[in-house]
C-alpha cells in the first residue's frame, strides 16, 4: 500500500522492515533479538516477545529518523517500528499518520501464503507450533499499537483481505 501511495504522489518509499537488517547491531535489545534463533525467540512467552519488540522498535527509532532525514520530505514511511508513541513524540500530526493493522486471520492467511516465512521455521522441530506462536505475538503486537494510535488520536484502519483499492484511495484524498 505504501508503494501506491508514494507512486500517486510522486516520492520514494522507506521500508523500515528493509532498513532493519543495517541497524540489527545498534543496540542491546536489536543485539539480543537478533543474536537468538527463531525457534528460540519464538518459544519465549508472548509478552516478552511483544514487550523486546516495542523495546527494540524503540531503540531502533532514531536509526530511522536519521535515514529519514537523508532521503528528504516527503518520503513515504511504512513498518511497524513506527510505533504511534515515538511518532508523537516528535509531533507527528494526526492527519499525517495512519496505522494499517490486519486482522489476525488475515495475518495468518497472508503469512501462510508467503514462501520466507516457511524457509524461516523449516529447520525447526515444531514449525507449526512456532507460526501459532508467531502469529500470536504479531496479533498482541497489533492490538497493542493500533490501541496506541487510537488514545493518540491517530487514524487506524483494519485490513481484513478486502479490497485495499478503497483505502488507498481514501488515503491519497487524505492527503496522509
Amino acid at each position: 500500500m505504501a508503494a501506491q501511495i508514494a507512486a500517486a504522489r510522486g516520492t520514494a518509499v522507506y521500508s523500515c522492515d528493509d532498513a532493519f537488517e543495517r541497524h540489527a547491531d545498534a543496540g542491546p535489545v536489536l543485539r539480543k533479538v537478533t543474536a537468538i534463533g527463531v525457534g528460540e525467540r519464538l518459544a519465549q512467552p508472548i509478552r516478552a516477545q511483544v514487550d523486546d519488540v516495542f523495546e527494540l522498535y524503540r531503540e531502533e527509532f532514531p536509526l530511522i529518523l536519521d535515514e529519514l532525514r537523508a532521503a528528504g520530505a516527503g518520503t513515504v514511511v511504512e513498518g511497524a517500528a513506527l510505533l504511534p508513541e515515538l511518532l508523537a513524540g516528535i509531533g507527528v500530526p494526526a492527519e499525517r499518520a495512519v496505522w494499517i493493522v490486519p486482522t489476525e486471520e488475515f495475518q495468518v492467511r497472508h503469512y501462510r501464503g508467503r514462501a520466507w516465512a516457511h524457509r524461516l521455521l523449516a529447520g525447526l522441530d515444531h514449525p507449526e507450533e512456532a507460526f501459532a506462536r508467531w502469529m500470536r505475538r504479531d496479533a498482541v503486537f497489533a492490538r497493542a499499537v493500533a490501541d496506541q494510535a487510537r488514545d493518540l488520536g491517530y487514524r487506524v484502519v483494519v485490513a481484513d483481505g478486502g479490497p485495499i483499492g478503497a483505502i488507498v484511495a481514501g488515503l491519497l484524498r487524505s492527503g496522509s
